[in-house]
């Protein structure tokens, strides 16, 4: 469908880097560049808003929630896109794919303002890669200015602020950031990262539950709540989650620490034999954890380079 382009067409899509931060992982939101176009008016909407069509090409990493968050402002929007696209309940769009989006004047309004601030969200996810991150904090406060419901860009915002040791506007920015997208798992994950981090660790808990909730095979968040058990004195939930966690993910990110851990909390509570679980010694060694901020990561609007999930 030939028409106007949109401006400024990069996204936010779910692939995760690591950024470093003592305590565990975070997320980073990704982007990636596409574009649409708009076609002749072709129905009247429930609120009798004239609907147009955009075409939305299926960027890497992206969901029908994102593309619906980017449009309508809300993921749970993803139910109207799927069933106008005739996407089966149990798939989702193939990368490359085109969506019909219908979108009313709010709507194009709203992406534009969307797209203008994924300029500076871009740049920030760059420089948050380079871990400049102070510079990095800079944009995505620019973000934030445009459009202040980027719950993407006020994550990691939270994000590098944490990498910087300022762990109070952390917090501050991730509650303040969860409490408009509460069903986030991985936003839930940031924070709870941030009030580990501040000693809040009650908080935390409930945090990093909320996540595994959302998201049950959250491999970071599944093992900081052990961690975070382990610093409430609630030794033997702890070594329950450890154990779980290694029979789960015997060669995962985390496999050596959890190891290591059961191993003290073993011969501190006289248990000897805990904490076998299954496979090899990968992982991080350590102790306790050491896990960094992941970061949603994404590709800069200027210079089209992509950014894949990697650890650093």
């Amino acid at each position: 469908m030939s028409g106007r382009g949109l401006r400024g067409n990069s996204r936010p899509r779910a692939r995760r880097a690591f950024l470093a931060v003592r305590g565990v992982v975070v997320a980073v939101c990704a982007l990636a560049l596409c574009g649409g176009c708009f076609g002749p008016p072709m129905r009247t909407g429930s609120d009798s808003r004239t609907i147009r069509i955009v075409t939305h090409e299926v960027a890497p990493g992206e969901t029908l929630e994102s593309i619906a968050d980017d449009y309508y402002g809300d993921p749970q929007a993803a139910s109207y896109l799927r069933g106008v696209n005739d996407v089966p309940a149990d798939e989702s769009p193939s990368v490359g794919a085109v969506l019909d989006v219908p979108v009313g004047e709010e709507d194009i309004s709203r992406y534009d303002v969307r797209t203008r601030a994924k300029v500076h969200y871009n740049r920030g996810t760059l420089l948050a890669d380079r871990r400049e991150l102070e510079r990095a904090a800079e944009e995505f406060r620019s973000a934030l200015r445009i459009d202040p419901r980027f719950t993407d860009a006020g994550h990691n915002l939270g994000v590098v602020l944490l990498g910087s040791g300022e762990v109070e506007r952390a917090v501050a920015i991730l509650r303040q950031t969860a409490e408009q997208r509460p069903d986030d798992p991985y936003l839930s994950y940031a924070l709870g990262a941030a009030l580990l981090e501040a000693g809040r660790n009650e908080e935390a808990l409930l945090a990093f539950e909320r996540s595994i909730a959302g998201a049950p095979r959250h491999e970071d968040a599944r093992f900081s709540r052990a961690l975070a058990l382990e610093r409430l004195g609630r030794t033997e939930e702890a070594v329950f989650h450890l154990d779980l966690y290694l029979r789960e993910f015997p060669s995962g990110r985390w496999a050596g620490n959890a190891r290591s851990m059961l191993h003290q909390l073993g011969e501190g509570a006289g248990l000897g034999g805990v904490g076998s679980g299954s496979g090899g010694e990968s992982g991080q060694e350590g102790e306790g954890a050491d896990a960094r901020e992941s970061y949603r990561r994404g590709s800069d609007a200027e210079s089209g380079q992509e950014g894949g999930a990697r650890d650093q």
